[in-house]
């Protein structure tokens, strides 16, 4: 019954995140479009560079990348919330398993939800001088779209990992996690911690916004 409680409240905040990280996706996508074409025409060229990339050459190829990256995703939340692991496989070919000990709903949404090479190129990327960037808004395009592609290629009913969590629940983790990161991807576009951390804090409070508002019309009632 906790958990079932727990659940519903994760996918209401879910739900209410995805409204307010809409709204700051919106408003850091359109500052930078208007104030950044540059940097934003690149990390769209690397989005449109890995889908046509996908099209003509990977779709027909082993999905050994796509393997792995789900994979190590799993590892890497496992690690996180201290389980042990017992064996990681990613054969081309042949797919890939982690057997952990014990589970969760996080670690088996993980790779649907984090987009592991992004986010490895979104903590590096402000440690670089400004004369760089355009490359790293370029990755992070090609990463973000190789991530997004993956995630609708594995998103299905019959996927183990979203039917031990609940397809419902799933899919409002799921979302709003998605919606987060590719926020945070537009936002990142200058390569600045402080240009993240607003769009963070923007989000945060448009969220807080709309829970104070509906608040506010029960205590009216």
């Amino acid at each position: 019954m906790a958990g079932v409680v727990l659940k519903l409240i994760i996918s209401i905040c879910c739900v209410i995140g995805t409204i307010g990280y809409s709204r700051a996706l919106i408003n850091y996508l359109g500052f930078n479009i208007n104030l950044m074409p540059e940097g934003f025409a690149v990390f769209a060229l690397g989005c449109l560079l890995y889908t046509l990339l996908w099209i003509f050459v990977f779709s027909r190829r082993d999905k050994f990348w796509s393997v792995l990256e789900h994979e190590m995703t799993h590892l890497l939340f496992a690690i996180l919330f201290f389980k042990k692991v017992h064996s990681f496989n990613a054969i081309r070919g042949s797919g890939g398993s982690v057997e952990i000990e014990g589970d969760n709903f996080v670690i088996a949404l993980a790779p649907y939800f984090f987009p592991l090479a992004t986010i490895i190129i979104l903590v590096i990327k402000p440690s670089f001088p400004l004369n760089v960037q355009w490359l790293f808004n370029g990755l992070l395009g090609f990463s973000l779209m190789f991530h997004i592609i993956s995630l609708f290629k594995e998103f299905h009913p019959d996927q183990p990992d979203l039917r031990r969590s609940g397809m419902l629940f799933s899919s409002t983790v799921i979302l709003f996690f998605n919606l987060f990161f590719v926020g945070l991807c537009i936002a990142s576009l200058q390569g600045s911690w402080a240009d993240m951390w607003d769009y963070v804090q923007f989000g945060f409070n448009k969220s807080v916004a709309i829970v104070e508002r509906f608040a506010g019309l029960f205590i009216r009632v």
